[in-house]
């Protein structure tokens, strides 16, 4: 039982990378498994009945809070600015579908758009987006780390952070309604071997660490294709150290990477992260625009409380 031993070995995710690459399939495992106790019982096979009963019933208590709808908080009851949108696409550095990647942002209107893996083949599509978007700080990279953010409106402040050498982060100050929002825009290493998966995890750690020293300033959003999904231990600790939410907790598992007609293999490795004082209104994930990751959305409301 492939999955079952595999979703035992994910348990020591903290401790080696390839473990850690396990975590990610928490929701597979949990689908393959019920299925299998399924068959077992059927064929009175009790005994493997139960075990896998009792491996899916592990995946799916790690999985549970994002299946299971938040209740009201606070916050939503609260008054706040009007709704904005941002939208965060790993469009795909090799990506030759510029024109309808460009209709579907169009569509889509978002207030803010997080652009990643924009190599200099994107660069003049970004460019004729300025009718909508005139305010941008695009930092366009050959190759899968370049980054972009587009704005409908000014930056009060951008600036290029990196949390990981010659890897561009966009750090943005921007007024919602007449309050401070910062974003922040990422993009860490993939998990390929065990070099690039400690890179990915200081990366994370120092970008929560930067949170959270500018916690007392602002609001925060976080977004990009992190390279890890929610039920890996390092995601657990960048939410926590940062005091982030998941923008997708509570509203169901929204692969974005791989994309597949069947989506079996789908994993969450794209994200937005809220703080506080930020209420989620929506969320969604976009169509196969020719990127092997879909876009993510959320509709964002900025709270009234006093600013820092």
């Amino acid at each position: 039982m492939l999955a079952a031993a595999s979703s035992i070995l994910a348990l020591g995710a903290r401790g080696h990378w390839l473990m850690d690459l396990l975590a990610n399939f928490r929701v597979q495992y949990a689908l393959y498994l019920v299925a299998a106790a399924v068959l077992f019982f059927l064929c009175r096979n009790f005994r493997w009945a139960g075990i896998t009963a009792v491996v899916a019933a592990l995946n799916l208590w790690i999985i549970f809070p994002y299946l299971v709808p938040l209740p009201q908080s606070s916050e939503s009851k609260k008054e706040g600015s009007e709704s904005f949108r941002l939208m965060n696409f790993n469009v795909l550095s090799s990506n030759q579908r510029y024109g309808e990647v460009m209709d579907y942002m169009r569509e889509q209107d978002a207030d803010f758009v997080f652009v990643l893996e924009a190599s200099p083949e994107w660069q003049p599509y970004l460019e004729k987006m300025k009718d909508l978007y005139p305010y941008q700080k695009n930092e366009i990279q050959a190759g899968n780390f370049g980054i972009a953010l587009l704005s409908k409106t000014p930056f009060q402040k951008v600036e290029v952070s990196e949390y990981t050498d010659s890897i561009a982060s966009i750090d943005a100050l921007v007024l919602v309604g007449g309050k401070r929002v910062r974003l922040i825009g990422t993009h860490p290493y993939p998990p390929i071997n065990a070099k690039v998966s400690r890179l990915r995890n200081i990366h994370m750690q120092k970008l929560a660490e930067s949170i959270t020293q500018e916690r007392m300033a602002r609001r925060t959003i976080v977004a990009g294709d992190f390279n890890m999904t929610p039920w890996s231990p390092h995601f657990k600790d960048f939410l926590s150290t940062a005091q982030l939410e998941d923008s997708a907790k509570g509203r169901g598992v929204m692969p974005t990477w791989y994309v597949l007609p069947l989506f079996s293999f789908g994993i969450p490795i794209d994200h937005i992260c809220v703080s506080e004082g930020i209420h989620i209104d929506d969320r969604g994930i976009g169509p196969d625009l020719g990127s092997d990751h879909r876009a993510v959305w959320v509709d964002l409301r900025v709270v009234d409380e006093a600013d820092q």
